[in-house]
């Protein structure tokens, strides 16, 4: 099973979307809060290739992207293959 990381905050609707998402995959990731942590922003944003907005999504610290574009790989049947690779 593939190490999967989620880059959070406190009542982001996005965040709460894309872990939606995992937890009816049924997929167990490790979440980072940025309002607990704040420390790790700089760490995502540079593992992101820059991105700054939330949630940041990475499996095996492959950056997979944030919450729309887990949905879309969803929606293309792309995602399951990559969680479980």
């Amino acid at each position: 099973m593939n190490k999967v990381t989620i880059y959070t905050m406190d009542y982001c609707p996005y965040c709460i979307r894309a872990k939606s998402l995992l937890e009816r995959k049924k997929i167990k990731f490790t979440e980072i809060n940025l309002h607990k942590e704040p420390n790790k922003f700089e760490e995502m944003q540079k593992n992101s290739n820059g991105a700054r907005t939330l949630p940041q999504i990475f499996v095996n610290d492959k950056h997979i992207g944030d919450c729309d574009h887990i949905h879309l790989l969803d929606s293309e049947g792309k995602l399951d293959a990559i969680l479980k690779d």
